[in-house]
């Protein structure tokens, strides 16, 4: 696996991330980007799951995309709960579309906790990616979530231990989905996932490695 550091503007701001690729790949391939929990509760693109996702996934072939919203590391703006997150999210995924080697038919999103609020929240990310991973995404979310309106595979993966998390709530709101998530509860595991990553990132790639076949 290789890593290169990376930087990309996006309305005058430029924003710093991480491309994991293998080392050596023969065609084209997809590639995942993937959008980190809340700047203000110190989520960065540094963080265990963020990593765990990143490297499982470049691993097996894909091309990752880890990035720092506004406000976060060397990226600049200001954190703004939500609202203009989806801008740089969208330059992650045109620069991976770009990134040589990879297939831009094939684009991945995940996101997690906050990263998954932005992606689930934002009608634009949907017509921009082809498959999204939700990891640890909140009720309400899911619930309000333009996209439950589209055919895009989902997958969505949680911890039983997740203090927010309530199977009985949980199962209407990705039934009421067009084309539901697949789902995955990980026992003992919680809101941050320490100890629980190796039971986290396998769901996570074979889910990818179907909905971008």
């Amino acid at each position: 696996m290789r890593q290169s550091a990376v930087s990309f503007k996006v309305k005058g701001l430029s924003f710093e991330g991480v491309v994991a690729q293998p080392d050596e790949h023969n065609g084209s391939i997809p590639g995942v980007v993937i959008c980190h929990p809340h700047p203000l509760y110190g989520g960065n693109m540094e963080n265990n799951v963020v990593l765990s996702l990143s490297f499982a996934l470049a691993q097996q072939g894909f091309v990752t995309l880890r990035f720092n919203f506004r406000g976060v590391g060397n990226s600049e703006g200001e954190h703004t709960k939500g609202e203009l997150e989806t801008e740089e999210a969208l330059g992650a995924l045109d620069l991976v579309k770009a990134w040589p080697g990879v297939d831009s038919r094939r684009i991945g999103l995940a996101g997690y906790s906050f990263g998954s609020r932005v992606v689930l929240n934002n009608p634009e990310l949907h017509k921009n990616a082809r498959a999204f991973a939700l990891v640890s995404p909140s009720l309400v979310n899911l619930e309000a979530t333009e996209l439950k309106r589209y055919d895009h595979p989902a997958f969505v993966i949680v911890g039983d231990q997740d203090k927010s998390f309530k199977s009985e709530e949980y199962i209407p709101a990705l039934d009421a989905f067009s084309h539901p998530p697949g789902r995955v509860v990980v026992a003992g595991a919680d809101h941050f996932w320490y100890g629980y990553e190796d039971q986290l990132a396998p769901p996570v790639v074979e889910f990818f490695t179907g909905a971008l076949e």
